[in-house]
């Protein structure tokens, strides 16, 4: 890790199976879980230091072709610090956040390559349901949309979904998301996933899909993670899993965080073939079922989505 900053902690993972997308994860998200090695912890003082670290942050990504750690852990945020946190107020530095009590997760964007990439997924998705006839007032994207499951924690994703009968009305709040997407540099993989647990507890799996998308330059992987069934076995056997990679739709019920068991569902990676605009996918198509989505049965015209290869390309076109 650069010499920028002296105050770097070495992370280890907290649960064994978390490098392998095959296993089910069962336990609860953690704030300080499976952040990446050299994740950097600060004690808050003033903006001004906290823009100077930051930015420490990106220009070792950006000297490090967006390798290494994107991560800083504040301590020590008073209520008016995370409000002002919550609402992108480092000049200059496009980040997502997440807090829980007094403790703040600032996760630095290392460039645009990052937000092209989950905003071409979107863009992609929306065409497919555009095709479907849906009109794009029933099409909304929440963003960064700060979720608080309880008045003491809170988080963003990189980009989220919400279906016409969760959105905010008159005496009535936005509900949670059905479909979320956590991006970050490959190092980060490990903690996307803790991301993706974070969303299936506190909306007691009213989430029902999260894209995990990993990058690096010559390699980009997704994964989508959902819940098992709540009657499945308490450990899950890659057989088991396999049996639900066989149907697409996760379950359209709440479960409490206590039986929860999150599996990746499906995983595609895009390789760099070494020319310019033309990566090798691997394991496309990946299917997002419609009814997941949208929290409804699909109508005639409608159906799941189904991503092909062309789309996974589309998806990277800014990095391979």
């Amino acid at each position: 890790m650069s010499s920028l900053f002296s105050d770097t902690v070495e992370s280890a993972p907290r649960f064994s199976a978390m490098s392998n997308p095959d296993s089910a994860i069962a336990e609860p998200s953690s704030l300080m879980a499976n952040l990446p090695l050299g994740y950097v912890m600060r004690s808050f003082t003033t903006f001004k230091q906290l823009q100077i670290d930051t930015s420490n942050i990106l220009k070792v990504l950006q000297d490090n072709e967006e390798n290494g750690n994107q991560y800083l852990v504040l301590l020590g945020l008073s209520k008016r610090g995370i409000e002002r946190l919550e609402n992108q107020r480092l000049y200059g530095l496009d980040y997502r956040f997440q807090w829980e009590g007094t403790v703040g997760l600032i996760k630095v964007v290392p460039s645009h390559a990052h937000d092209a990439t989950t905003d071409q997924v979107t863009r992609t998705i929306d065409e497919y349901l555009l095709a479907m006839g849906i009109r794009s007032v029933d099409r909304k994207w929440a963003m960064t949309t700060t979720y608080k499951p309880t008045a003491s924690k809170g988080k963003q994703a990189d980009q989220c979904f919400i279906p016409p009968c969760r959105r905010a009305s008159p005496g009535q709040p936005v509900g949670w998301p059905t479909f979320v997407i956590e991006t970050g540099v490959s190092e980060s993989l490990p903690r996307l996933r803790e991301d993706a647990q974070w969303w299936f507890n506190n909306s007691g799996g009213e989430v029902r899909m999260v894209l995990v998308i990993s990058i690096k330059q010559t390699k980009v992987e997704f994964e989508l993670w959902q819940l098992a069934p709540p009657n499945s076995p308490h450990l899950l056997t890659r057989v088991y899993i396999d049996s639900l990679r066989r149907r697409h739709l996760p379950p359209l019920i709440q479960q409490a965080t206590g039986i929860q068991q999150m599996y990746s569902h499906h995983e595609v990676d895009v390789t760099s073939s070494g020319v310019a605009g033309a990566p090798r996918v691997d394991n496309a198509p990946m299917v997002l079922p419609f009814e997941a989505l949208y929290n409804r049965p699909p109508r005639v015209t409608e159906g799941d989505l189904v991503l092909s290869d062309q789309d996974f390309k589309d998806f990277v076109d800014t990095i391979l």
